[in-house]
């Protein structure tokens, strides 16, 4: 992205200053023809009064701040106070907040190196209006095709939760279907677990999250077809169906999906959507046990007691020869007692865990560019050059 930046931010180092900076400032009289027009450095009362403002809220002045401690023109350089006012800067919707945050995070600047960070306040400073992210947006396109879906992910995870912009669900949702739109599996369950969850959807939105899990399903997506295992079981827009949820179970527990297996277990156990089968239900328990899934716990025990020692045996070598004949990481042996394994945290989760060791499945992350090169220095100060605002 460095030449993109070569090319967008000579410009932005003469538009940062004065015509978005200065719009923290209180607007001065027009300097007469005799008036020097250098700029001064800010007097400490400028900058009591600029930091009153920030501290109140006003987003021009907390950039204008982030620009000055970057720099350190008119108060003490440092580089993640910086970061600090770009940040408050940005979600409080300012533009050029959100610019100078994403280079901070492309350089490594004040913040750890992240790309799909910095696409994602690009974009966003793009959406606000900021006309420097436009060919920031395209080169980060060029250079992954998928860090644009990332980024979207990645802010509508922001909206979602209200950490770094202010809390907005349907601003979520709409970020979230673009990145579905981008190919992005999870954000399609997202989109439907936002339409689903806690409210109650109408027709539409309940076909489009039926259609979204569906979408993910096929993918082999396993919370997608968890998702739809959800959808059938509940009733959400269509009839409440156990043979469609154990279907959808069993897909979601096939790839991996913790609580599908625990569910698929019970439901054996218990004959919903399927015939009743113990040995069937035991194996997929157990499996849920083995790997430490909440609840599985008290489902072995309960149904160890209905069975008999060899049917037990049976099942959990038939759980093992599922495991090895699905190209999972091999459950942990239990003890030669046959009791259950021990509960202890030094197993890593189910999700990680049960992982397909498939080559390519592996993203290949590109080469960044180093924070520490003579083209990278230049990109951050040419995205902050600007004088110190007078208020």
């Amino acid at each position: 992205m460095a030449p993109l930046i070569m090319t967008i931010i000579i410009l932005s180092a003469l538009l940062l200053w004065p015509s978005n900076i200065q719009e923290a400032a209180v607007n001065p009289a027009p300097p007469s023809r005799q008036e020097d027009k250098t700029p001064h450095p800010p007097s400490p009362s400028d900058i009591s009064q600029l930091r009153a403002k920030a501290d109140a809220g006003d987003a021009n002045a907390e950039n204008a701040l982030g620009v000055m401690s970057r720099l350190g023109e008119g108060v003490e350089k440092d580089k993640q106070e910086a970061v600090r006012w770009f940040r408050r800067a940005a979600k409080h919707g300012n533009a050029t907040g959100m610019f100078n945050l994403a280079a901070a995070y492309y350089n490594g600047d004040g913040v750890g190196v992240d790309d799909v960070s910095s696409c994602a306040w690009f974009l966003l400073s793009q959406e606000a209006g900021y006309s420097q992210a436009d060919d920031a947006v395209r080169r980060a396109a060029s250079e992954n095709p998928s860090r644009i879906t990332e980024a979207s992910v990645k802010v509508a995870e922001m909206y979602e939760t209200g950490e770094d912009l202010p809390k907005n669900i349907e601003k979520a949702l709409k970020w979230y279907r673009k990145a579905a739109e981008g190919g992005a599996p999870a954000a399609s369950v997202s989109v439907a677990g936002l339409l689903l969850n806690g409210r109650t959807p109408s027709q539409e939105e309940s076909v489009e999250a039926r259609t979204r899990c569906e979408d993910a399903a096929r993918l082999k997506y396993a919370p997608g077809a968890y998702c739809m295992a959800v959808i059938y079981r509940r009733g959400l827009g269509v009839p409440q169906d156990p043979v469609e949820t154990a279907k959808w179970l069993t897909r979601a527990a096939e790839l991996g999906h913790p609580k599908a297996v625990l569910q698929l277990g019970e439901a054996y156990w218990k004959g919903e959507g399927v015939a009743p089968d113990p040995t069937a239900a035991y194996m997929w328990i157990w499996m849920a046990y083995s790997a430490k899934v909440a609840g599985a716990e008290q489902d072995e025990q309960a149904l160890r007691q209905e069975m008999h020692a060899k049917d037990i045996e049976k099942a959990r070598k038939k759980a093992n020869d599922w495991v090895v004949q699905h190209r999972f990481v091999s459950l942990r042996h239990p003890p030669s007692d046959g009791s259950p394994p021990p509960n202890d945290r030094s197993r890593t989760d189910f999700q990680h865990s049960w992982t397909r060791q498939s080559r390519s499945a592996r993203a290949v992350r590109p080469p960044k560019p180093s924070s520490s090169s003579t083209l990278s220095r230049r990109i951050i100060r040419n995205c902050l050059r600007s004088t110190p605002p007078r208020i």
